[in-house]
């Protein structure tokens, strides 16, 4: 995939969540109970923010960060390539929050970007709020594999 527009960064970030709860999904079968529980929520609000982007793509209209958006994926093309969960690795709580965590920040760091390079209002309002729903998307699935390792 290559990203050059406001309108392809939605697409991959959508990709991004979506392959996020694919991988989830694909090492369900190799967990016990308990941490199957986890991965389900994992998979189940992946695609909601996934969901949440698709509704905001379809309602906004930012052309003018088409150069930064294009700068930006050519700097760090290694963001496009998804990274799946290692399963040689014991699969557990703080393995599973600490590539949420990585993972995520790709997507922290491409919104941040682009919010500080815009230059209107709307594309920075825009842009802020994809940013808050990307953070507090993470926040609140890591809240909750916290939640979930106490048990």
């Amino acid at each position: 995939m290559q990203v050059k527009t406001i309108q392809e960064v939605f697409d991959w970030t959508v990709q991004f969540h979506t392959q996020m709860a694919a991988n989830f999904f694909s090492v369900r079968d190799l967990l016990g109970e308990h941490n199957k529980q986890l991965i389900d929520y994992c998979v189940e609000y992946e695609k909601k923010l996934a969901e949440d982007l698709i509704g905001f793509k379809a309602i906004t209209q930012i052309n003018t960060l088409d150069t930064y958006c294009y700068e930006y994926f050519s700097e760090n093309s290694e963001i496009i390539n998804f990274t799946d969960l290692d399963r040689s690795n014991q699969l557990d709580e703080q393995v599973i929050q600490e590539y949420l965590s990585k993972q995520h920040q790709k997507v922290l760091n491409a919104y941040s970007y682009l919010a500080d390079k815009a230059q209107s209002p709307e594309a920075q309002e825009k842009l802020s709020e994809l940013l808050q729903l990307e953070e507090q998307g993470l926040k609140q699935m890591i809240q909750s594999i916290n939640r979930h390792a106490d048990m």
